[in-house]
């Protein structure tokens, strides 16, 4: 069994058509699919319910509050524990396009790979563009991230995809969110998603736990799957809105993750104002210019 949590935030029409789409994977018999309505302040809930009538392998759950991204794929996690836990587990974002038989292959795959806590496809944009990976990112990686011009040189960190594996699959620190494909009880393991974030940086947390569990992660060279990147996001947050929800995850990484964290989070975060502050005017000079 393979249990599929896809969290959805308002964009109920995008949680119906990958839910759709799932019906044609190869082994659509094995799927057992959540549906997590992050308290959605539309009618979201009202519109996705009636999937469980339309698909029997569909539940709808609505959270209280609007919990964020860990908490609420948590959320459905949970539910997946205290009714029959799965051999596997996926998180989808509800933007995504899959092959038919993805779900197949990642199961062979998983089976073979050296130690995997959490595996995915290649993922690419909606032009079919491959999305590089990165490295998990140092102290100094994250202030040079900051401005505008120093972060011209973390461009230069994404790495070219190469099998490292002989597999067919490459090691990895980071697992994009938009789709993790892990053993149930070995996502349970690493605690599932680190709940102290509302949006972004989950992934750096899963790099370090696996990590500390002696596991590995894998992106599957000879799989892909499209990701409509922040379609979802991009009409609920501004610019710098999303920036400052990552900003805090940084900290919260830094924090909890990272040696003399306290005293290193003290040193980010006027670096964090000024670059809000930056980006404010740049997006201002950039209104008037348009």
């Amino acid at each position: 069994m393979i249990g599929i949590i896809i969290l959805n935030y308002s964009s109920y029409e995008d949680s119906i058509v990958l839910v759709k789409a799932l019906q044609k994977q190869t082994i659509v018999e094995q799927l057992q699919i959540v549906v997590v309505d992050n308290a959605s302040p539309n009618n979201s809930f009202e519109k996705l319910k009636p999937l469980e009538e339309t698909y029997k392998n569909v539940v709808v759950l609505q959270t209280g509050d609007n919990l964020g991204y860990a908490r609420g794929n948590n959320y459905g996690l949970q539910f997946l524990q205290e009714h029959n836990p799965p051999e596997y587990v996926a998180i989808l974002n509800n933007d995504v396009v899959l092959p038919n038989d993805c779900f197949e292959a990642l199961i062979k795959k998983y089976k073979i790979l050296d130690k995997p806590a959490i595996i995915a496809p290649k993922q690419l944009d909606i032009n079919n563009n491959e999305l590089l990976p990165y490295p998990l990112n140092s102290f100094l990686d994250d202030c040079l991230s900051l401005f505008f011009a120093t972060k011209l040189f973390h461009k230069y960190r994404a790495l070219k995809y190469k099998d490292t594996t002989g597999l067919g699959a490459m090691k990895v620190d980071l697992i994009p969110g938009s789709f993790m494909f892990s053993g149930f009880e070995t996502f349970k393991s690493i605690g599932f998603f680190y709940p102290n974030t509302f949006l972004f940086v989950e992934e750096r947390f899963i790099a370090v736990k696996a990590k500390q569990k002696g596991l590995a992660n894998y992106i599957l060279l000879n799989e892909t799957y499209v990701h409509a990147h922040s379609k979802t996001i991009n009409t609920v947050y501004s610019q710098v809105s999303k920036y400052r929800l990552l900003y805090d995850g940084w900290l919260e990484f830094t924090k909890e993750c990272r040696s003399f964290g306290t005293f290193k989070a003290a040193l980010l975060k006027p670096l964090m104002r000024l670059s809000l502050l930056e980006m404010r005017l740049v997006y201002f000079v950039k209104g008037l210019l348009s």
